[in-house]
């Protein structure tokens, strides 16, 4: 089941080399217009105004100090990048390196030993050059063939060394450091060695071969010359295909997988999360979620079933009637496309049942056929019961079929001990003898029902229902639904594997049910999301550890170890902070003392997850300010109006609800406006002083000295007060006022009349709750269930009241102890 990425989805080239993942989890891809990477979310491009020495990058060499070198083909320069990427590096010997190349040099080899020394090989390049840490170039291996006859040899040699390989042009000899071989097939720019293991070499000449660890070399069998090849592990390797695809094989030459037939596969790659990465010389890259599922076909599969041999038999849309075997379908019958066709297997009998185009029919013995009408066939076929359709259900009697007709339509009928359950597009009935009616002892029986499934063993039966999930009928009726774990309340079917595995489809995925002791159980899901070809799954059929799944966009398969891998799987993420804006311009991580307008700050993250980009979940918060963590799927967060102050803001991922240890912390202090700073206060506070003192020095202080110092005094009070405003909305008009100008509040219900020395402002608030919004709130008291007041407004007070003005305000006897707190 594959993804496709073309140039349409953001690559630079359809024409792509070679693939690889850094540590942070980018898909590296390089092409003929350079290089590109991959987050999932969208590519990201790169050519020679990035600083490539060229657009034509063949190939990744990565190197064990997180160095990954490059080679461009027509500047016949390398370069390299680090594996938590900060930009390209290239190498100041490149000019001195080319001289040693030819024309069509193409590098091939690249490694870079414990002591960052240098050694490259490839494609019409004697030899391999050595380069030292300090740039110091030399060559071994260079020299020609001699000219005398016994040096004379067929094809080009090979030196093989430590992972890293070179042609040479002359008959050397093995010896315990370097082992040469002779190409017998020739060579050509596809050159390449892989090392599965100290014991196995694959490699490409022309041709594909073998090189074993006693040095003896052989060569498979192929239809044609491979163009590429990469290591899996110590026995699989990768071979791709000009115009033929791609094969896994293992050491042996044995082809475990194919994939992509007809296409030119040039390179692989197994990311961190196990999905599978081609790449293509004519049409981009390939993707595989979970290569772990496999399609048989993509034809609209409507019903599947297993017969007592393992055999699968499909049922279509259209209306046919397949066999699978050895994973090529045959056709028992071909439909008219009417209806749907159905299969069902009657286990007693061992007879595998289809219908189409109004015939029931044996395909096992073929020797029974019924004319009916069915949209479902029970899965105890034979059973007493044949088919259901619409108002319809037909039962066998010896060998004769009868019709009955109910007032509901029928979904799926199945017997149960006594009687015959029927699932309806109303709920369930019951038929004992002639005599049919509801049977819906509990609401979640009341609902539509589509199927109905019998496990003889345990006596329980299983419903698939519209909105309650799935329906356990035995000893005791219980339901399972979305909230318990499904992917659905709305389940459209149902199939019994075995005594403790029910399996439950529905058009958002697959579960699995496990029952344990004491009506527990367990809940695995498989969707879309999990390499599925589609959540919309009609039926479900298990052979063996193989599940088989039959959905409105074909037929696909895969092992039940998919869903214990899903169970202990660790979800990869790789979570940064890729840049800061402030007042939309990026800024860098040392830029974080900021002015007070420069308040509008949108944190840009990014976590990778390429299995998983549809579920990752962003938690956030400004650590100062929020002890909670806000959470969204977002990667863009904005702060449009903070205020002065230190902030820390932190963020950490969650991949399908599992949270990453990773945290990103980004410290910043937006600075106060200079009139707010202490130092623009001092200067204020001195020269205002200053004033009043010299005015008050020349003109008043030789007339009264206790006016002048009365004076002063009201003065400087009247200086320091800092005047506070209350803010809110009346009648549909915003109002600030002065607090000082508050004299007492008064409740009306949901209302609260604020009385001031001017008007009466009337607010929607709870009385309870006006206090805290105020910005000077030790300035009041409630002293009554209805009032609450100034204490700066007071002019008089009682045993039980208050006065502002000339109104007495009374206080509640549960209030009486804030008289305290009054004093003159």
């Amino acid at each position: 089941i594959y993804t496709h990425y073309g140039v349409d989805e953001g690559l630079p080239s359809s024409e792509v080399y070679d693939i690889y993942q850094d540590k942070q989890g980018y898909i590296w891809l390089a092409t003929d217009k350079g290089l590109t990477r991959f987050n999932g979310y969208e590519f990201e491009n790169y050519t020679t105004q990035d600083g490539l020495p060229g657009n034509t990058i063949l190939n990744f060499y990565p190197q064990a100090n997180g160095q990954i070198w490059c080679y461009e083909f027509h500047s016949q320069g390398l370069f390299y990048f680090n594996d938590i990427f900060d930009g390209f590096k290239t190498p100041k010997f490149n000019s001195s390196l080319k001289k040693e190349f030819r024309s069509g040099t193409v590098i091939k080899s690249v490694f870079l030993d414990k002591n960052e020394t240098l050694f490259v090989g490839g494609f019409r390049l004697n030899g391999f050059i050595r380069i030292t840490k300090n740039g110091i170039i030399n060559k071994q291996f260079d020299l020609l063939s001699y000219r005398k006859p016994s040096d004379v040899f067929e094809g080009v040699n090979v030196g093989l060394k430590d992972n890293r390989f070179f042609m040479v042009s002359h008959n050397y000899k093995s010896d315990d450091e370097f082992y040469f071989m002779n190409t017998i097939s020739g060579t050509s720019s596809r050159l390449n060695f892989i090392f599965l293991d100290k014991k196995n070499t694959i490699f490409i000449d022309k041709k594909l071969g073998h090189i074993s660890h006693k040095k003896e070399v052989r060569y498979y069998k192929t239809e044609q010359n491979p163009i590429g090849i990469k290591r899996i592990d110590d026995d699989l390797f990768f071979v791709g295909y000009y115009k033929n695809g791609a094969e896994i094989r293992d050491v042996s030459g044995n082809v475990v997988d194919s994939f992509l037939p007809n296409k030119s596969v040039s390179n692989f790659l197994i990311d961190a999360e196990g999905s599978y990465w081609f790449t293509t010389l004519d049409d981009g890259v390939f993707y595989i979620e979970n290569p772990n599922v496999k399609v048989t076909t993509e034809d609209h599969i409507s019903s599947i079933v297993k017969d007592d041999n393992n055999t699968l038999y499909l049922g279509f849309e259209n209306g046919n009637i397949g066999r699978l075997s050895k994973n090529t379908i045959e056709t028992l019958y071909y439909g008219l496309s009417n209806n749907a066709a159905l299969v069902e297997f009657d286990n007693d009998h061992n007879t595998i049942y289809g219908y189409a185009d109004g015939s029931l029919k044996d395909y096992t013995y073929k020797n029974k056929s019924f004319d009916v009408t069915a949209n479902k066939l029970p899965e105890h076929i034979q059973d007493g019961t044949l088919a259901s359709v619409t108002s319809m259900l037909y039962t066998l009697k010896n060998d004769s079929v009868h019709a009955y007709t109910s007032e509901y339509k029928v979904q799926d009928i199945c017997n149960f001990k006594d009687t015959t359950l029927i699932a309806t597009s109303s709920g369930l009935l019951i038929k004992d003898g002639d005599s049919v009616k509801k049977h819906q002892p509990l609401d979640i029986l009341k609902s539509r029902i589509d199927d109905i499934d019998l496990n003889k063993t345990t006596h329980t039966v299983y419903m698939a229902t519209q909105g309650h999930g799935v329906v356990v009928y035995g000893d005791s009726i219980y339901n399972i639904t979305k909230m318990n774990g499904l992917t659905n309340d709305i389940i459209s079917e149902v199939h019994i594997e075995n005594d403790s595995t029910v399996w439950a489809c529905s058009n958002s995925g697959l579960n699995r049910i496990s029952f344990k002791p004491n009506n527990t159980y367990d809940i695995v899901t498989i969707t879309k999301d999990d390499g599925l070809l589609s959540n919309d799954i009609d039926d479900v059929e298990i052979i063996n550890d193989t599940v088989w799944v039959a959905t409105k966009k074909g037929l696909c398969y895969f092992s039940k170890h998919v869903l214990s891998e899903k169970l202990t799987s660790k979800k990869i993420s790789s979570l940064s902070l890729k840049r800061v804006l402030v007042n939309n311009t990026e800024i860098n991580d040392h830029d974080t003392t900021l002015k007070y307008n420069q308040n509008n700050l949108e944190f840009q993250l990014q976590a990778i997850s390429q299995k998983n980009t549809k579920d990752i979940n962003y938690l956030y918060r400004l650590k100062e300010l929020d002890s909670a963590w806000a959470i969204t799927t977002n990667r863009s967060i904005t702060f449009p109006t903070l205020s002065p102050g230190k902030y820390t803001f932190q963020a950490k991922a969650s991949v399908l609800g599992n949270k990453d240890d990773e945290l990103i912390n980004f410290a910043f202090t937006i600075r106060p406006p200079f009139w707010k700073s202490w130092w623009f206060y001092s200067l204020c506070g001195l020269f205002v002083g200053g004033l009043v003192y010299t005015f008050f020095k020349i003109r008043v202080l030789t007339y009264n000295k206790d006016i002048t110092r009365e004076l002063i005094r009201l003065i400087i009070k009247r200086l320091k007060r800092k005047e506070l405003f209350y803010k809110f909305r009346s009648n549909g008009e915003d109002f600030k006022i002065p607090t000082h100008q508050i004299q007492y509040i008064n409740s009306q219900g949901n209302y609260l009349d604020i009385i001031t020395n001017k008007r009466v402002f009337t607010i929607r608030c709870k009385i309870a709750d006006f206090i805290s919004t105020t910005p000077d709130n030790l300035e009041y008291l409630r002293v009554h269930r209805s009032y609450i007041i100034r204490i700066d407004q007071i002019t008089s007070k009682g045993k039980n009241w208050v006065a502002i003005k000339d109104q007495k305000i009374p206080v509640g006897e549960t209030y009486l102890h804030q008289l305290e707190n009054i004093v003159f």
